[in-house]
């Protein structure tokens, strides 16, 4: 009997486990939570770097446009330059005088992608309107702190020779490029390969810039020109198309590119210092002022040396802060605007004015500092004042622009809007 209900339990025991045999036991609430904790966290997506030196350009180049407005109001070009105390002065209007060429190779490296659209044509808009609105606001300055007089078809005429705003000149040279960028893209996007857009560009180069300012000799009066430069004067495409190049083949961030880099900068700075020294001492028949032969204009290929250097040495540059991202875009925005509205500014600033007869006439920065070496001294009480008030009435600008396009877009919308309704209820 024993032995019967033995065998009867085993096979209870025997049946309960094939029962339960592949199935897997219930997770109570505890034991989910336990494997959610030990199973391992998923990894965060790393934020990816922010370049930044583009930014970093923009803003160091429309600094140094203050900075060569500086040398330009303060009188240096019509002091003597004697001896070597000038060679510090001499090398800080160089390194400041690379800030349009700054600009234009920032344009040619953001800008090389941009395809023939309706939609990029309208983007030009916004600089006319912003041209147009600081022309506006310069010559109220003009009248009423200068005491200019304007006839109707002076303005006119200012307005499309763009003198109204009294540093346009870069606008009449922006537009036609920014008109030509879809087919100056086309030239240097269809090459094959990257050998292909190197010899196009030493080749812009070497007939635009260095066509005008290399020769063969040293005697000013006999010396040539080594190459044709009937092209001399599309220069400018030259740094558009280094910063198309760089874009599609940037130099390998390494510690010791940038010494090499650096060590051109500094070789090439220190030529146009040295050359614009001796040729300044040399200049006696306009009383040893500074001169230099070939190489004063922005086309020229020790310029074209130390910006192209700059730029490389500040391109790369990266952050993952998103503040500090925030800040640089809203200042590299308004570059343009600010280096349009610095006219003001410099002209407040360097010079003394009186608004009228009745009010209190303001001492300017040139009659506070007599002596042009106290004023090239004390270049930090002027020039970082004028960056900023530039800089600010240039946000300010913008940020109008921005809610007028806002009003209007929304102003259109609503119009669209009421119509349709208009158009159900009939």
């Amino acid at each position: 009997m024993e032995k019967k209900q033995k065998t009867a339990a085993e096979k209870e025991a025997v049946k309960k486990a094939a029962d339960t045999k592949g199935k897997k036991p219930k997770d109570t609430g505890a034991e989910v939570k336990a494997a959610e904790a030990e199973a391992p966290a998923a990894p965060a997506v790393p934020m990816k770097p922010y370049f930044a030196g583009i930014d970093i350009v923009k803003i160091l180049a429309v600094m140094l446009v203050i900075s060569v407005h500086f040398f330009l109001y303060n009188g240096f070009y019509y002091t003597p330059l004697t001896n070597t105390s000038a060679v510090g002065p001499i090398a800080m209007r160089w390194f400041a005088y690379t800030c349009v060429p700054l600009f234009m190779i920032s344009t040619g490296y953001l800008m090389k992608n941009k395809t023939l659209s309706a939609k990029y044509y309208t983007g030009i808009i916004k600089i006319i309107v912003i041209y147009l609105v600081i022309s506006v606001i310069c010559l109220k300055f003009k009248q009423d702190i200068q005491h200019y007089e304007f006839k109707n078809w002076d303005i006119f005429k200012g307005f499309l020779e763009y003198s109204n705003a009294q540093y346009g000149w870069y606008i009449n040279y922006y537009i036609a490029l920014f008109l030509a960028i879809p087919f100056i893209n086309l030239a240097f996007n269809g090459c094959k390969n990257n050998k292909q857009k190197f010899i196009m560009t030493f080749t812009v180069f070497a007939f635009t810039i260095l066509a005008r300012s290399f020769f063969l000799g040293f005697d000013r009066d006999t010396q040539i020109k080594a190459l044709p430069d009937y092209l001399n004067g599309a220069w400018p495409l030259a740094y558009y198309y280094v910063g198309a190049f760089i874009r599609d083949c940037p130099p390998k961030r390494t510690i010791l590119n940038k010494l090499i880099i650096f060590a051109c900068f500094c070789g090439s700075l220190g030529f146009l210092t040295w050359s614009t020294y001796k040729q300044s001492v040399a200049n006696v028949a306009e009383d040893q002022r500074f001169v230099s032969w070939h190489f004063n204009d922005y086309g020229t290929y020790p310029v074209f040396l130390v910006a192209v250097c700059i730029f490389l040495l500040l391109f790369d540059i990266t952050t993952k802060n998103k503040g500090v991202k925030f800040v640089l875009r809203q200042l590299s925005g308004v570059t343009l605007a600010t280096y349009l509205i610095s006219y003001i500014f410099d002209n407040l600033f360097y010079n003394s004015w009186q608004k009228d007869m009745n009010s209190e006439r303001h001492i300017g920065f040139n009659e506070k500092y007599t002596e042009v070496g106290d004023r090239l001294g004390h270049w930090y009480e002027v020039v970082p004042k004028i960056f900023i008030c530039s800089l600010i009435s240039a946000i300010v600008i913008h940020k109008l622009y921005d809610l007028c396009v806002f009003l209007l877009k929304k102003g259109v919308e609503a119009a669209k809007a009421e119509k349709e309704a208009t158009a159900v209820e009939k």
